[in-house]
């Protein structure tokens, strides 16, 4: 199965290139279809592993990362589908999350036993609230360096077969921007609902696990953002450059900091 959604993936994301150059219209359903068909395949995947284990696959760093590329993936679906002439963002987003799926592959390590205190309806939501405003965080990130590249080989004058396949200047900012806005929502309730977690837990909304502290950081970082765009015009080159900040710091948040400090999440 695993092997099967990563051809799909590259089938996607080479329709999704062959649409850019031919603007076949057929290819942009093949890029489309391939890519909903892997998304399927990839939760068949984490609904099988749920359902052996009875655990939520996202206790380890593993299963962590084979669930934010189906985030990656199913956001890149919903902006194809929302935003007319983003097509590219599936070619852009299949290499990180093929990349994604053979780290899956050949990290080491299994999902530890379940400790009593995750087994809570709660808990998967918060999971899911989370890792679904990464993934879209994730597609800002690489609408932002579409943008970079598009304004680059503009500016100077480098029209190259690139610059036809990726969007305009505008819906590239555009893209950037609401992908933004609609995965800062996800992260708000996602932190919200890991405090109702905690409290009930805990019997504390906050325990300033290392996790908790880096998500709030990672949302002000966001609201940051926001702000410049809403209130001080942050627009183009700024605009992205800022979100590809502010997306290093997702993947600290979501990798790095397990390894540098010790908490009661386990990815």
């Amino acid at each position: 199965m695993i092997l099967g959604t990563i051809l799909l993936y590259i089938i996607a994301g080479a329709m999704s290139i062959g649409y850019a150059f031919y603007r076949n219209k057929k290819l942009e359903v093949a890029a489309l279809v391939s890519m909903i068909l892997a998304v399927i395949l990839q939760t068949g995947i984490l609904l099988l592993f749920y359902r052996r284990s009875d655990v939520f696959p996202v206790f380890s760093l593993k299963y962590a990362l084979l669930m934010f590329a189906w985030a990656l993936a199913f956001g890149a679906i919903l902006v194809s589908v929302i935003f007319k002439g983003t097509t590219s963002i599936i070619g852009f987003s299949t290499p990180f999350i093929i990349i994604l799926i053979i780290v899956f592959i050949v990290l080491k390590g299994s999902t530890k036993e379940l400790s009593p205190i995750f087994n809570t309806d709660i808990f998967p939501i918060h999971v899911m609230l989370s890792i679904t405003s990464y993934g879209l965080f994730a597609l800002s990130f690489v609408a932002s360096i579409m943008y970079i590249l598009q304004e680059t080989w503009l500016k100077h004058k480098r029209i190259i077969w690139t610059t036809k396949w990726l969007p305009s200047l505008f819906i590239l900012d555009d893209l950037a921007y609401k992908t933004l806005t609609i995965g800062l929502p996800f992260l708000t309730l996602g932190i919200i609902t890991g405090a109702l977690w905690a409290d009930r837990i805990y019997g504390s909304y906050w325990n300033w696990d290392p996790k908790e502290t880096w998500s709030l950081i990672i949302w002000f970082a966001y609201i940051f953002l926001l702000h410049g765009r809403i209130s001080l015009g942050w627009r183009g080159k700024k605009f992205a450059w800022v979100s590809i900040v502010c997306f290093l710091l997702v993947v600290f948040g979501f990798i790095g900091v397990n390894f540098i400090f010790k908490g009661y999440h386990n990815f």
